[in-house]
Order: C-alpha cells, then structure tokens, then sequence
C-alpha cells in the first residue's frame, strides 16, 4: 500500500447534515469556529477542496485567524473537469495550488501554469493522495469539501479523522456532508467519538470522530 498523508475531513454542518442550500448559502461558522478552522489550516501542509467548491465559495484557503507556521499549507483542488475559472482568488494570490484533474484540456492547463499553478492528472482518487506525500511532502492534509469530494474520500477509506461542527440551522434540502450515493445496509463506516465541545459561542457543538472503534 502507497503511503499517503494522515487526513482530516473539517466541516461546519446545519442540523440536519447540510454543507450548503440548494442554491449554494453555507455560511454556518461563527467567529470561533472560523478561528478554529483556521487553526486547523495552520497546523497542516495541504488544504483540499473539489472543483465545485472553487467555482461556488471562490475561496483562497489561507490562514488568516491562526498563528502561521514558518510557511502556508499548500492549496490542493481535484477537478476532473480543470472547469475552473483562473481569475479566482485562490490562483491569484500565494501560496502554491495544485489541481489534479483528468482533463485533456491543454489550454486550461497552460492558462493555470502561467499563473504557476501545478497541473497533474490522476486516474484514481488514491493516486492523487499518495503523490501528495511522495512529491510534496505532505504529511498532514485537511478537507474542507465539498460534499463530493468528501463523499469519494470517505468511501475510498482515505480519511483518518473527521471533524464536524455542528450549527443551530436547518436547510432541508441542500449539499450534504457526503454527498454521494451512499451505503448499502451495515456497510456503512462506524466512527469513534473522541472529543465533543459545546462551543464559546453557546449555540454549537463541535464532534471530533477517528475511524474505528474500540
């Protein structure tokens, strides 16, 4: 088996399980959560997303609201369409983005790589994780969605740890934590709860879940 980085999947759900609305709302963090994701980013070497996220959210995914070690984690994006627009912030500004695609489209690629962005292609999803740690040195990487992505990471058994917040929302329909086909009868993963903290704000909860249990 090719050695890949320990994974932590982070993300701030509504009650019932939602990342985003139908039409893309997702903001749920209040300022202690955001502090608290941001300090995630600072103690990891990459920060993951999918496509989709870059396209809806625009994020540039760096820290902001954590001390910083000597230098920012990595920006890493799997989309297999390379459909991403290259005037978003995260291709704008430091520090260096990865995209890992299976597109053949060779001017996307070139537009990126002036904007030094690294384009890499990949056939399956555990390449991409294995090539992280042997070309990029990464040994710590953080997901932060969206609900696809993490769908693939969680069924592919790529994770180590998932960390969610909870948010006192309710979206009813909407972008779920894994978005995916799902499970079929117990072949669902069963979790280990290993830290659960009612937030400063008074109004969440944040679960902490490694896999396996004891």
């Amino acid at each position: 088996m090719k050695s890949r980085p320990y994974t932590i999947i982070f993300s701030t759900i509504s009650i019932d399980g939602r990342l985003a609305t139908k039409t893309g709302y997702s903001e749920l963090s209040c300022p202690i959560d955001k502090q608290r994701q941001h300090q995630l980013r600072a103690e990891v070497d990459a920060i993951m997303v999918g496509g989709n996220t870059v396209r809806i959210d625009n994020p540039s995914l760096t820290v902001k609201y954590a001390k910083k070690k000597d230098k920012d984690p990595i920006r890493v994006i799997v989309s297999k369409s390379l459909n991403l627009d290259v005037s978003s912030k995260i291709f704008s500004i430091p520090p260096l983005t990865v995209v890992y695609t299976k597109s053949e489209n060779r001017s996307k690629q070139y537009e990126l790589e002036k904007r030094g962005v690294v384009v890499r292609r990949f056939n399956e999803l555990s390449d991409v994780f294995s090539d992280l740690y042997e070309s990029f040195n990464v040994r710590r990487l953080m997901i932060e969605g969206g609900g696809n992505l993490i769908w693939s990471v969680i069924h592919e058994k790529l994770y180590d740890e998932i960390r969610v917040t909870v948010s006192p929302r309710i979206f009813g329909n909407g972008v779920s934590l894994a978005q995916g086909e799902g499970f079929q009868g117990d072949e669902s993963p069963r979790l280990r709860l290993v830290d659960a903290k009612i937030c400063q704000c008074g109004n969440e909860i944040h679960l902490v879940y490694i896999k396996g249990l004891m």
